[in-house]
């Protein structure tokens, strides 16, 4: 009786390895990746927020800034994610201003696969909760880089039932999104901007550009300058 056991307990642990083994390709060694980070910080940010396209806050706002910047580069991340929350809080939620995201590759291309996914949540009127996921988690990308996958995963943290990643991806080829993503990056060259996070403020009293990362003086100086009191 015991020798008949042996060779089918012999199977059966060779087929285990077996299914362990194509679980294992199927899924990756290290299993599926996590879910980017913060889903509940760009609600509390943006929530309640109007939002059109690259705009965000009230479109009756006397000042426009607009931040050029480029959501693939982990130190223009770094800008973006100090200076915006200040932003929203000092002035667009008070409907002092209105902030516009401008795509502008600091890298060799002239525009990049992060731009059209930001701009094609923006179909849904999330770009810049889709532009700040990826700029909170853009370093973990350095590496393998900006794919599909980890557009993927950052759609999937968009907060809120109403996005449909599924129209998401057909809009990532549309020819609207192609078309604002190439202005954006259109308008950086007309302004000669160095590879560096620009902003342009722009209001009854005028224009000012600033660049090389201005800081959030800079910023609400520039805005008290084109208000037009």
């Amino acid at each position: 009786m015991t020798s008949r056991l042996v060779p089918l307990l012999v199977l059966g642990l060779v087929g285990a390895a077996i299914l362990a083994a194509i679980v294992s390709i199927s899924v990756g060694e290290k299993g599926p990746a996590p879910p980017v980070e913060g889903a509940q910080t760009v609600q509390r940010l943006y929530g309640g927020i109007e939002q059109e396209g690259d705009s965000l806050g009230s479109p009756d706002a006397p000042v426009t800034i607009s931040i050029f910047n480029d959501v693939q580069c982990p130190k223009c991340g770094e800008y973006q994610l100090e200076i915006v929350p200040e932003l929203i809080e000092k002035l667009v939620r008070p409907g002092e201003a209105r902030l516009e995201l401008r795509h502008f590759s600091i890298g060799p291309r002239q525009t990049t696969a992060g731009a059209f996914a930001a701009t094609a949540a923006g179909e849904q009127g999330v770009q810049w909760q889709f532009a700040h996921l990826l700029f909170m988690n853009v370093a973990e990308a350095e590496v393998s880089g900006v794919d599909d996958e980890f557009l993927d995963r950052v759609a999937a943290a968009v907060p809120g039932p109403e996005f449909d990643e599924d129209a998401w991806k057909d809009d990532l080829d549309s020819p609207q999104v192609e078309a604002r993503v190439t202005s954006d990056a259109e308008l950086a060259a007309e302004l000669r901007l160095p590879a560096m996070p620009a902003v342009v403020v722009d209001g009854p009293g005028g224009t000012r550009e600033l660049i090389e990362a201005p800081s959030l003086v800079e910023i609400e100086a520039a805005v008290e300058e084109v208000r037009g009191d």
